[in-house]
């Protein structure tokens, strides 16, 4: 949203799982929660990881056109030491350069442990990764704890973004989360931005970025890298 946009693609990578038997795609509500529940999600964590820098490692004029490239992580990622091991050794051996990835984590989350959060991420910017609290603005009780997580972004959640047109309290919410990011150095991005009247006033309130349907559906990587270009990507 800002007057000079960078350059390079801002982009965020979404997980689907393809039915077996049927071959429909299916949205991440279908299996993540049951991955967690089964203690899988460190796994599947490792096996994105794996798979987004595998993919622009192999083609590397893709990698080129990446500014941003956004990689989620689950809970039990963030408080896990061998995760941790990994993640730095993948990401430091990887051909893309470590300041084009940024790894989310949920707001809730990262509070639920704050000292094993911030250890992950001051070992992963050492690299020069980035980092966003994801969901931000629906959990928290404080911004106190704000100071104690170095991240580069604060993802507004969709639930105040749907709502900006109808809703003072939204955008009250919004200008908010806004001011104090950047008071304290930070940017926001604001989620589920699906409309350009929405577009139009999340850059009026300040916000850095927006990312939703309003800018561009989610399709498969090659179809994205294929037929957008970097500055739609960024728009």
């Amino acid at each position: 949203l800002h007057p000079h946009p960078t350059e390079g693609r801002h982009f965020e990578v979404l997980l689907r799982m393809r039915d077996p038997q049927t071959g429909e795609r299916l949205a991440p509500d279908h299996f993540i929660p049951a991955a967690e529940r089964f203690q899988l999600g460190v796994a599947l964590d490792r096996h994105v990881v794996n798979l987004t820098l595998g993919w622009l490692e192999a083609r590397p004029e893709a990698a080129a056109d990446v500014h941003t490239c956004a990689i989620n992580l689950t809970a039990a990622s963030l408080v896990d030491e061998q995760f941790g091991v990994f993640l730095y050794h993948r990401v430091r051996n990887s051909k893309l350069p470590a300041f084009k990835v940024c790894f989310e984590v949920t707001e809730t989350s990262a509070v639920r442990d704050l000292a094993r959060a911030q250890g992950l991420i001051t070992k992963m910017r050492s690299l020069g990764c980035a980092f966003a609290l994801d969901d931000f603005g629906t959990g928290f009780c404080s911004f106190n704890y704000l100071r104690s997580l170095d991240v580069d972004y604060f993802k507004i959640d969709g639930s105040f973004v749907r709502d900006l047109e109808s809703s003072t309290l939204s955008m009250a919410v919004i200008r908010s989360i806004t001011d104090i990011a950047h008071v304290l150095n930070k940017q926001t991005i604001a989620e589920h931005t699906e409309s350009d009247a929405i577009f139009a006033a999340l850059r009026e309130l300040g916000v850095d970025y927006a990312q939703g349907f309003g800018i561009h559906r989610p399709e498969p990587i090659e179809q994205y890298f294929a037929s957008v270009p970097a500055l739609l990507a960024a728009r």
